[in-house]
């Protein structure tokens, strides 16, 4: 049931130092913490790697088999960009292991996905094939770049970036110049962003959710919309440490 495109979105603005390293907590009402996600960004000689691991909690722990998830991405950084050239993806359970490998030739503009699944002791498959769109930004990458992709007094904008829409990557993103009542919930200050990722992510029909920057490019907190089973889901950021 849990999936993370929700911690990620959460680690927007991770761009200046060398080795950040942040922990998050999602919760729900009064079912308390469901989830929480460690998050590690390093920049070294060039070449940067982001690692979320994710563990789920509580009922969301019982309801999901013990849910856990990974995702990685690693490759160069250039005129200060991120520049993917491997994007993994990875939810295991109890009774399964999936894991999508995503390598990027932006040369030829085409990428090669990468599928392996396993159910223990019923089947294993493994398939490779070309996705039928290329995109120079996985998700994870698309969100650290994002404050180079914005532009002053625009406010709506559409990505494409592995692991947005199945089909064509497609991600929508709004800086919302009045957030409202979205600002009444999370109840904190900063820069308020709408990101539709146009796919069912964390049980959230749409993969529609809120994430607040704060003044130190960290995002604080975050909203996602619509959960099967719970409604709204709350994220914030509990601890994070920056090392030149």
């Amino acid at each position: 049931m849990l999936r993370t495109i929700f911690i990620l979105s959460l680690f927007i603005g991770f761009t200046f130092a060398q080795t950040i390293k942040a922990k998050y907590a999602v919760t729900f009402g009064l079912f308390g913490k469901v989830a929480t996600a460690d998050a590690l960004l390093v920049k070294k000689d060039g070449n940067y790697s982001i690692i979320i691991d994710v563990q789920s909690h509580g009922l969301a722990k019982m309801l999901s088999h013990n849910r856990r998830e990974h995702y990685e991405s690693r490759g160069q950084i250039k005129n200060g960009l991120f520049v993917p050239h491997e994007f993994v993806k990875v939810k295991q359970t109890t009774k399964r292991r999936d894991e999508k490998r995503y390598i990027f030739d932006h040369m030829h503009k085409n990428i090669m996905a990468i599928e392996d699944k396993n159910k223990y002791g019923h089947f294993h498959s493994h398939t490779k094939h070309l996705l039928n769109y290329y995109a120079k930004d996985d998700l994870l990458t698309l969100y650290f770049n994002l404050k180079k992709y914005l532009k002053p007094n625009r406010y709506r904008y559409k990505f494409y970036a592995v692991g947005g829409n199945e089909k064509n990557g497609e991600v929508d993103i709004e800086v919302l110049k009045n957030p409202g009542r979205i600002k009444k919930i999370l109840k904190v200050d900063g820069l308020y962003l709408r990101v539709l990722l146009n796919q069912k992510i964390f049980a959230s029909k749409k993969g529609e959710l809120y994430v607040v920057e704060g003044e130190d490019g960290i995002a604080t907190k975050g909203l996602l919309k619509d959960v099967i089973m719970f409604g709204d889901i709350i994220g914030s950021l509990v601890s994070k440490s920056i090392e030149p």
